[in-house]
């Protein structure tokens, strides 16, 4: 997995304007009947979600590829229209129309920052507050090329399992030996990388989030010609100040 600390200009002036809505407009507290999952925050244990010990109590074999649990806040359009349209009854007219500028806001990435990249259709729009998280899982169900954007205030992190060495056969690596932490870094940051499907051993990503408040913003891609043009892209910053590609994998924690 490649992470990106430096984006390029034009593209942080459209990722800061989300930032500042979501932020200064916090779903927490404008649609507070929102129906949030939170297992483990209703637990009073967020931050097990994350950890060694919860990823060693589940089944890698029973894994469906989704998260088993996560505390958050889905602001993609597809997602807040359906919730409006079977669970309405459970808003009040100011929550309502809190869920429909946050649609507005929705559409609005999809066009700008769609157009920049190349590629408009936006896979995850999620808002943590404070103790969110999403539980380990692979994404394995729909592998493909992931563009993740993270905007945070330094205080949350990202981990995943290094399964690059790994031999067929195997769909999870000894997360005692291969666990990556990545500290979130204040602002905006972009990781890129390849979730693969359960039969590809060495692609495959177990991973999980902590931290709020945060947002994160994700791209799947699957034309790797599509997936050149949006790394040579996003990367074009870096390239220009001359820094030399970083890359998360249980050697350089």
């Amino acid at each position: 997995m490649r992470q990106v600390l430096t984006l390029p200009t034009d593209l942080l002036t459209v990722l800061n304007e989300y930032s500042e809505f979501i932020s200064n407009n916090p779903p927490d507290v404008n649609i507070p009947n929102w129906p949030t999952r939170g297992k483990f925050k209703k637990e009073d244990r967020s931050e097990f979600s994350t950890s060694i010990e919860c990823l060693k109590s589940m089944d890698p074999n029973t894994h469906d590829g989704f998260p088993p649990d996560s505390f958050g806040y889905d602001l993609n359009e597809p997602t807040l229209r359906k919730t409006l349209e079977h669970e309405g009854h459970r808003f009040t007219p100011d929550e309502k129309e809190w869920i429909q500028k946050y649609i507005d806001k929705s559409q609005w990435l999809d066009d700008t920052l769609g157009s920049y990249i190349g590629y408009k259709f936006c896979a995850l729009k999620m808002y943590y507050p404070a103790d969110g998280y999403i539980a380990w899982h692979t994404n394995w169900n729909v592998p493909g090329f992931n563009c993740l954007f993270t905007w945070g205030d330094g205080n949350g992190y990202w981990r995943h399992l290094d399964s690059s060495t790994q031999e067929p056969g195997s769909i999870q690596p000894d997360p005692d030996k291969h666990l990556v932490h990545m500290q979130d870094v204040p602002g905006w940051h972009c990781k890129l990388g390849y979730y693969g499907e359960k039969n590809e051993h060495n692609k495959i990503m177990w991973h999980a989030a902590y931290g709020g408040p945060r947002i994160t913003l994700g791209w799947v891609v699957f034309d790797e010609h599509i997936w050149e043009d949006i790394i040579e892209e996003l990367t074009s910053e870096e390239v220009a100040q001359g820094k030399e590609a970083t890359y998360l994998n249980s050697g350089n924690q």
